[in-house]
């Protein structure tokens, strides 16, 4: 064990001298901010821009127009002049636009807007606006009264509530939220894990490394190393969506996460880096290099995104079949019982038990095998290791 301290203490201490890994760290978040962010502000930057709609009004609703479109980033203009003048003029501005109002429009459905200069105007509102004040000409042109038709035009708001979760849809979406961060982070360390491997067994600094410790002692260090730098990633990441949604929505999303859920959900999580590790760190031991992996290799990458294809009817229903067997699955235990942690509540103790029990088993099945692979892959040069010498190496 003090010889895998030394090896993990190794590990973070060049990772930590790595600039990109420091750097990939804090740029992460900040470029998930931008790449979310940004395009927000500049979109509705474009939003706030005046649209200026020209309105040729053969209906007599000009004034009913202006009172249903009062819209801040809508200017209604009542046109009454030559039709091919006003293409002409619109054709070369920005942000600008007309349309004809004739009777026939109520017959047919169909209005169309006709924008000038370049790109695409967002006109979602306005559309809505005038689809509702032309729904309200057609039902008072059919002899609805004028509470009739704003009745009529209210339509009905279908609401979905869920008592479970008092329709606090934070508390209801902030633990799934973590708890696929966890998956990715999970499957990214695991990922870091067996190209480390790779890398030294290619660079040959393996064969200096095994002079002074044991392949075991090796391979649980790396594990364990990347498993301190992986806390450390999805602490910052943690850390800079938690401020910045307290400070976007004066949310206090950190409530969400402090629940009685928490230490076990990170016991899942840990198991299942584990595993994986155990399983990706070993393969990465046995091929010289990524793009010339065979097929057994290729398919034991995949293994860690396992959950994923699950997720969608475990979400839809956390304690259905499909949840409750990818929870007794080892490999997929961590994952859909992450999941399930975070969005049901009816989960009972024999539930919880039984499947961190299976991967408790299997988690020490997986590296007791994966100590075997490793100890024998890692001095292979030269050829990637065939799956019958890798059932060899177990037998022995």
């Amino acid at each position: 064990m003090k010889d895998s301290l030394t090896v993990a203490s190794w590990e973070i201490k060049k990772m930590l001298k790595n600039k990109s890994f420091l750097l990939s760290i804090v740029l992460t978040p900040v470029i998930m901010l931008l790449f979310v962010g940004v395009p927000q502000l500049l979109l509705r930057l474009e939003a706030n821009k005046v649209f200026s709609l020209y309105v040729v009004d053969h209906m007599g609703i000009s004034e009913a127009l202006s009172r249903e479109i009062a819209l801040d980033n809508v200017e209604l203009i009542l046109y009454e002049g030559d039709l091919e003048q006003l293409q002409e003029k619109v054709k070369e501005e920005q942000d600008s636009g007309f349309t004809v109002m004739s009777p026939g429009i109520l017959d047919t459905g169909q209005v169309v807007i006709y924008t000038g200069g370049e790109g695409f105007p967002e006109l979602s509102e306005l559309s809505g606006a005038l689809e509702f004040l032309l729904q309200k000409q057609l039902l008072s042109n059919m002899g609805l009264s004028p509470d009739g038709v704003e009745r009529a035009v209210a339509g009905f708001s279908i609401q979905i509530v869920s008592l479970t979760y008092a329709d606090d849809h934070w508390q209801r979406f902030t633990p799934v939220v973590f708890a696929g961060l966890m998956i990715f982070a999970v499957f990214l360390t695991g990922m870091a894990t067996m190209q480390s491997a790779m890398a030294e067994k290619k660079d040959r600094i393996v064969e200096v490394l095994l002079s002074t410790t044991t392949a075991s002692s090796l391979m649980q260090g790396k594990i364990i190393g990347y498993f301190a730098l992986g806390l450390m990633q999805v602490a910052v990441w943690v850390l800079v969506a938690l401020v910045s949604i307290n400070l976007a929505f004066k949310i206090p999303v950190h409530q969400y996460l402090l629940t009685a859920n928490l230490p076990i959900m990170i016991f899942f999580a840990l198991g299942g880096y584990l595993l994986y590790s155990g399983l990706l760190v070993s393969v990465g031991a046995t091929i010289d290099d990524l793009y010339t992996a065979g097929n057994f290799q290729g398919i034991v990458f995949m293994l860690p995104m396992l959950p994923l294809i699950l997720a969608a009817p475990v979400i839809q229903n956390p304690n259905g079949i499909v949840a409750v067997v990818g929870s007794y699955f080892p490999l997929t235990t961590a994952g859909i019982m992450l999941l399930r942690l975070a969005l049901s509540k009816s989960l009972s103790i024999a539930g919880i038990l039984a499947p961190a029990a299976i991967l408790i088993i299997s988690t020490w099945v997986v590296m007791k095998l994966a100590g075997k692979i490793f100890k024998t892959g890692i001095l292979m040069y030269g050829k990637n290791a065939t799956p019958r010498e890798i059932l060899k190496w177990l037998r022995h």
